[in-house]
Parts: C-alpha cells; structure tokens; sequence
C-alpha cells in the first residue's frame, strides 16, 4: 500500500508518541517526603552465631506498622567473621570500614555484630524496647534535605537511575549522599563456621553502595548504572538513598523503594 508524505509523517508521528507514552508510563518516580524518614542500619554476618535473632527483627518490622514511608532498613554484611570457615556471600570490606567510622563517631571501644544504627548513633535497645517511638519522633522533624529518584522499567540486566538531592537547610555542614541497592527474601544454607546447619533468612540486604559527597554544593544530580549480577533476583531489589552529615552523622533524609514500584 503506497503512503502519501503527509500520511508517512502522521504515521512516523503516532509511532513517536505512543513510544514516548510507553517509556513513560514504565517510569518509575520516588520522591522524599517534607518530614524526616528514619534509618536503621544492621550490621551483621553469617559466620555470627547471635546475628539471626536481629536479621529476622530487621525484616519483621512491617509488622509493627513501621513501612518505608517512616523508616529505611539496610542490612549490611561484614567481612570480619569470615575467617572462622564461612565466607558471607553478602560481605563486604567496605561495610566493615563504615562500622568502624561509626564507632569512632560514637567512641565505640570496638565494634561489634549484631549492631543496629538508628540515625547515625549506636542502637542497643532494639532487643527490649520497641522502635515506634524513635520513629515517631524523627518522622515529625521536618526534613533537611530532599532526595528523589527515578528509572524505566528494567529490560536487561543493567539498573540506572537518576537520583537528585538538595541541602534544604543552611545551617547544614558538609554532607554526603549515600545510594545503596538492596535486596529481599534472601535465603542462605550455611554449612560451616557457628552457624553450620542452619538456613538463614535475610531482607534489605545492601548488595551495593554509593558515597556522592556535595563537596560544597547545595544540590547534586548524578546517573548512576548498576550490573545485576546472576543470582540476583529483581522482582525483590529496592533503591534507598539518604544524606548523611559527616561531621556528628545525622540524617538529613531517607527514601527508599521497591524497583517493582508502580509506574507513574
């Protein structure tokens, strides 16, 4: 059937919107809220006989009613207990390394397994205590820095990301905006060191980590692209992103979401 000109370029016309509305509609937009989102850190591995009782903890918090929108959980394996027989296929040195910057911020004496970071400072009344009301309290300051992040529906095994963050606040010293990609519904059967026998579960396990300093900039933009690695199943990976003060480690603000997120 022969086209016209004009019918040629309506027809390439309608292919390029409906292609635009497509890629769009598979977009997926995550923006922080006016108040102040909470983050809980847990430091933990494998090879720690005591850790279970927390990593389980750590994914039973949306029991307690405590979501996303109100606090960012990350989970992070350290590479210290692995020379006792079982190497933590999630560890990593670089999470070691941050544990000790926090101790030496909190004039910790050494650091330790599990430990849980609220907001930058030492957390021990996880086990006896509930975390609501921390919660609650950060939830209702207002936020000192506004994160948001966006990508297209994921086609091949590369994740990228746009991700902006601005300091809302002048009285804010030097920050560092902090990117981690995490994962759920991990489940590992140990067979060696003090867990030996036993199958582990894990959530909001960081399987990578980014540090964007603002290096006296109000706001930074930055695109970020992610290898999935084999093994790493998507239907269960999330984003969250916070800033952080370097000086006394307070959280400006935290975000986090699924990458199954519905599309905007």
């Amino acid at each position: 059937m022969y086209l016209s000109r004009s019918s040629f370029l309506l027809t390439a016309l309608f292919v390029s919107l409906f292609q635009t509305t497509v890629l769009s509609a598979a977009e997926c937009k995550v923006e922080s809220s006016k108040n102040r989102v909470a983050l809980l850190e847990l430091y933990t591995s494998e090879g720690c006989s005591s850790c279970p009782p927390a990593d389980k903890w750590l994914g039973n918090l949306s029991e307690q009613g405590i979501g996303l929108d109100k606090l960012v959980p990350l989970s992070l394996h350290v590479d210290y207990w692995n020379y006792i027989g079982w190497k933590d296929p999630y560890s990593a040195a670089e999470y070691t390394q941050r544990q000790r910057q926090i101790a030496q911020r909190n004039r910790l004496r050494s650091i330790y397994t599990p430990q849980m970071v609220f907001n930058g400072r030492d957390y021990r009344g996880w086990r006896r205590q509930s975390v609501n009301q921390l919660v609650n309290e950060v939830n209702g300051w207002p936020a000192l820095a506004k994160i948001a992040f966006n990508w297209p529906a994921i086609t091949n095994n590369i994740f990228s990301t746009s991700i902006t963050s601005e300091l809302i606040d002048n009285g804010v010293s030097s920050s560092t905006l902090y990117v981690a990609l995490y994962e759920n519904n991990l489940v590992s059967n140990v067979t060696a060191g003090e867990n030996d026998g036993r199958s582990l579960h894990h959530d909001y396990v960081v399987r990578k980590m980014f540090a964007i300093p603002f290096s006296g900039k109000r706001k930074i933009t930055k695109a970020i692209d992610i290898e999935l690695k084999q093994g790493w199943n998507k239907e269960n990976l999330g984003l969250a992103a916070f800033v952080q003060q370097r000086s006394d480690g307070v959280i400006l603000q935290a975000l986090a979401s699924p990458l199954k997120c519905k599309h905007n």
